[in-house]
């Protein structure tokens, strides 16, 4: 007998098994406690976020769906993570995980999330109406930067410390949850969070006080890096350099990190913009309204109406005074695009240049309009994925 159902939590031993089997033989060896404590640790039970396809009771594929909820200021947002996507090597050709797709996404759009991301080839979950898209900067950070760039930075009143102790760690809670911007991470959870991936959370002391917090992968990769104030950048990053003793590091930078990114872009050795996952929007009315949202505290929007046809609907966008507002409309669509091209055009760094392909009926002043509204800063901070 075949079930495709979501998993009960009598089932969460047998998902681990699962997974670590079938990434390990497809890649190093994976322990997924290890690797994903806030889902997979001893204490957790996360089984009713988890999809499966049972054949004659045992697990032949396999999808974790993980709630990510947002806060941006001050507008909710409901995100869904897929990850874990997986079918046994010996069932494989089936079938299943196309059954299984449809089967998760049809579930996250019925309880009302407002996109769901994923990352992977890009044909595959095309079918599925996923595109890549989003926004990360990565800065490459040398021994060499630092020794010719921070020659006279004095970092001896930084101190790195392993944020192991539960003062330390409601200081760096406290620091994340300040931020404007920001998912939800329980307080039970946070420390685990930061150690997604094999990363290992560290507290930032400078003249005796908190004034940060990082999480740092083994080869130098830094997801996320807090500072109390942006002037701490200099010391604490050759403090860094000196702690650990690595050749180079790599850090994020969300695009609505604006300290941290005009900090790097003068002294990094490099820097990339990529897409940072595939993403499919529910509920664009909303995104559209957060993100522009976002976006105004960055730049100041250019004032201005356009209506926007993404799929079957219209989006009437208007700005004034750096104030967006979105709604759908019934009025003709200035440029018209598909689903998939409106992920693409208006939610990555180079959209920018697809859209030219869309304008030429425009006016002067919407061809503005568009241009400093998008792309918006859609993000996903790897911390917070699966």
């Amino acid at each position: 007998m075949i079930q495709c159902r979501k998993a009960i939590p009598e089932e969460y031993d047998e998902i681990i098994d699962f997974i670590n089997y079938v990434f390990s033989q497809n890649e190093r060896p994976h322990d997924f406690k290890k690797l994903l404590p806030k889902l997979y640790g001893d204490s957790r039970n996360y089984a009713g976020i988890h999809y499966l396809v049972k054949e004659d009771d045992k697990i032949k594929a396999l999808i974790c769906a993980m709630p990510i909820e947002y806060n941006i200021y001050g507008n909710g947002i409901k995100a869904c993570c897929i990850g874990m996507v997986s079918v046994h090597p010996y069932a494989r050709s089936k079938g299943y995980m196309k059954r299984l797709m449809k089967e998760v996404l049809t579930d996250i759009k019925n309880q009302g999330y407002h996109y769901v991301f994923l990352g992977g080839q890009r044909q595959r979950y095309e079918y599925f109406g996923f595109e890549p898209s989003g926004i990360q900067m990565e800065f490459s950070l040398t021994s060499d930067n630092a020794r010719h760039g921070l020659t006279n930075t004095d970092c001896t009143p930084v101190k790195i410390v392993p944020l192991t102790t539960e003062e330390l760690l409601d200081k760096a809670y406290s620091f994340y949850l300040a931020q404007p911007v920001h998912a939800h991470r329980s307080r039970e959870d946070f420390y685990d969070i930061l150690s997604t991936w094999g990363c290992v959370p560290y507290g930032i002391i400078v003249n005796y006080e908190f004034s940060g917090y990082l999480t740092m992968g083994p080869d130098g990769w830094i997801p996320e890096l807090l500072l109390a104030d942006k002037k701490h950048y200099s010391a604490v990053l050759k403090a860094l350099f000196t702690y650990t003793g690595k050749e180079q590091f790599r850090l994020l930078a969300a695009p609505y990190d604006l300290n941290k990114i005009n900090y790097l872009q003068n002294i990094a050795e490099t820097y990339k913009i990529t897409t940072c996952e595939s993403y499919r929007i529910f509920n664009w009315k909303q995104v559209l309204q957060a993100f522009l949202e976002l976006k105004s505290h960055l730049v100041y929007l250019s004032d201005g109406v356009l209506r926007i046809g993404i799929g079957d609907n219209v989006y009437e966008i208007k700005v004034r005074g750096n104030v967006p507002s979105v709604h759908k409309s019934s009025k003709e669509a200035d440029l018209a695009m598909t689903e998939l091209t409106a992920t693409r055009l208006l939610l990555s760094q180079i959209g920018s240049y697809g859209l030219t392909d869309y304008t030429g009926g425009l006016a002067a002043d919407q061809l503005n309009c568009l241009s400093s509204w998008f792309p918006l800063p859609l993000t996903a901070i790897p911390v917070d994925c699966c």
